[in-house]
């Protein structure tokens, strides 16, 4: 059934009508010769539909009708009237292949060309150097500021250092003569006059302050009764045991 239509070579020709190929009889001989060639295997392939009658048709329509050609004519002359055919032929290439132009000029780029920086205004400009400065001038008071810091942090650490040396010297030496005249006391007391007397070189009793037995510091009464025991030559344990 191929056969009967033109190809796509000839369409583009212009033949547009059905060419008949072949016929009923052509059919039935090719039968015949298929059965002729299978021998007695050719009852093996028969079908139910050897034996019904076929529909003869001058046309070969696929219907089985007995119209012409003519709507397949108009059907096509349809669709080239709707499709016309395309022309492959680039007339910008060369009979020796060589491209003599271009079908459309080149997408514009996305980078633009290059343009010099457009100069700043002058009220950006004070603007800028303003703060430049301004930043510069918060810079150096900073820095100023950080080195008295320090400055000050380093002599107020010798200041430390030195009047702890200071109260740890004036400590020893105190100590240094306290200890001094605590032997001298004691070698004191260990000899000459009553007992009473050198239990008195021991024991503050001055009269001032707290510790010798002031007014009013809760150890007059023990002063005066060891002053009393001091002067009595009589008083019990005059003579030591």
């Amino acid at each position: 059934m191929a056969d009967r239509f033109p190809s796509l070579d000839d369409f583009s020709a212009g033949q547009t009508e059905v060419v008949e190929t072949n016929t009923a009889e052509d059919n039935e001989d090719f039968l015949a010769r298929e059965r002729a060639a299978l021998g007695e295997d050719a009852e093996q392939f028969a079908t139910s539909q050897d034996h019904v009658a076929d529909v003869k048709d001058d046309n070969d329509n696929l219907l089985g009708g007995a119209e012409d050609a003519s709507p397949v004519a108009a059907e096509v002359s349809g669709f080239e009237s709707s499709f016309p055919a395309i022309d492959t032929q680039n007339e910008q290439v060369a009979p020796g292949g060589t491209i003599t132009g271009t079908g459309a000029p080149f997408p514009p780029s996305g980078y633009a060309s290059y343009q010099e920086p457009e100069e700043e205004p002058e009220p950006v400009k004070e603007w800028r150097a303003r703060r430049d400065a301004d930043i510069a001038r918060r810079v150096e008071l900073s820095e100023e500021k950080k080195e008295a810091t320090v400055k000050k942090a380093h002599e107020d650490i010798d200041d430390f250092y030195v009047s702890y040396n200071n109260k740890a010297d004036k400590l020893r030496s105190q100590t240094r003569t306290d200890a001094e005249q605590f032997l001298a006391n004691r070698e004191d007391t260990s000899a000459g006059g009553t007992s009473w007397e050198r239990i008195a070189k021991l024991v503050d009793i001055s009269g001032k302050g707290s510790r010798g037995g002031a007014s009013g510091s809760g150890k007059e009464r023990f002063r005066e009764m060891l002053m009393d025991l001091k002067k009595d030559q009589n008083a019990p344990g005059v003579s030591g045991v």
